[in-house]
């Protein structure tokens, strides 16, 4: 019986009883656990952030045209016509800003799909 000694390190690993390399699966697996946790709370803040933008935004925008469009729909119902200029005016100005917020919305999500493939 002088053959070869089988190793017991891997004797041990096979059956189960290896202690060392249970640990270090289980480190292994932690630190996994702990860094998909991680990366979901940053990805919850940044939603939670570009929301807050997104919304600011809007009522910023809402706040601004207001008077713009109270000045149109008051000027309409006095009898002045869409052509006159100062209904004009007001309507370039809701244009303008609501255009405006069409390209910062598409920039915000361009951003977050762009951060998406990223991570």
């Amino acid at each position: 019986m002088n053959g070869p000694q089988p190793d017991r390190r891997l004797i041990e690993a096979l059956s189960g009883l290896d202690a060392q390399a249970d640990l270090a699966l289980v480190q292994r697996t932690r630190r996994a656990v702990m860094e998909t946790a991680h990366q979901m709370r940053a990805a919850e803040s940044r939603r939670r952030r570009q929301l807050g933008i997104a919304l600011l935004a809007f009522l910023g925008l809402a706040l601004l045209l207001t008077p713009a469009v109270w000045i149109v729909v008051d000027d309409l119902f006095n009898g002045e016509h869409f052509q006159d200029t100062p209904t004009m005016t007001m309507s370039l100005v809701i244009t303008l800003f609501s255009a405006i917020f069409t390209a910062l919305i598409v920039h915000l999500r361009s951003r977050r799909a762009r951060d998406g493939e990223e991570s």
